[in-house]
């Protein structure tokens, strides 16, 4: 009798959002900031933001990366001092590897791994 393959594994439960089979990964000040759900704050709120940038210019609330449809966006949330790429202000964007955004003077890699 003809053996049939193994049934392939789960997909993860509650697991980051992966594009590509891999992770998309913020790169601020020296540090790794992995995006791990659907909808990554960022801002000067230590309480409402996932990566925090101490900076009175920045909002509480500055941006999101959003995860939609199998891509990532980057998302002013309204903030005073916007998002910028390429020196233009974007109010969403659809996120690329080695893109680069400033948040006020903060600059922001993006990268998959």
């Amino acid at each position: 009798m003809p053996r049939s393959a193994p049934p392939p594994p789960p997909p993860p439960a509650g697991g980051m959002p992966q594009y590509g089979g891999t992770t998309l990964c913020i790169y601020y000040a020296g540090e790794r900031f992995p995006v791990t759900k659907d909808r990554f704050i960022i801002g000067r709120g230590k309480q409402s933001s996932d990566l925090t940038i101490k900076d009175p210019n920045v909002s509480r609330q500055h941006a999101m990366i959003e995860f939609l449809n199998g891509q990532y966006y980057i998302v002013d949330m309204g903030s005073t001092n916007g998002v910028e790429y390429n020196g233009q202000r974007v109010q969403r964007k659809v996120i690329n590897e080695g893109d680069v955004f400033r948040v006020c003077d903060h600059e922001l890699r993006f990268a998959f791994q």
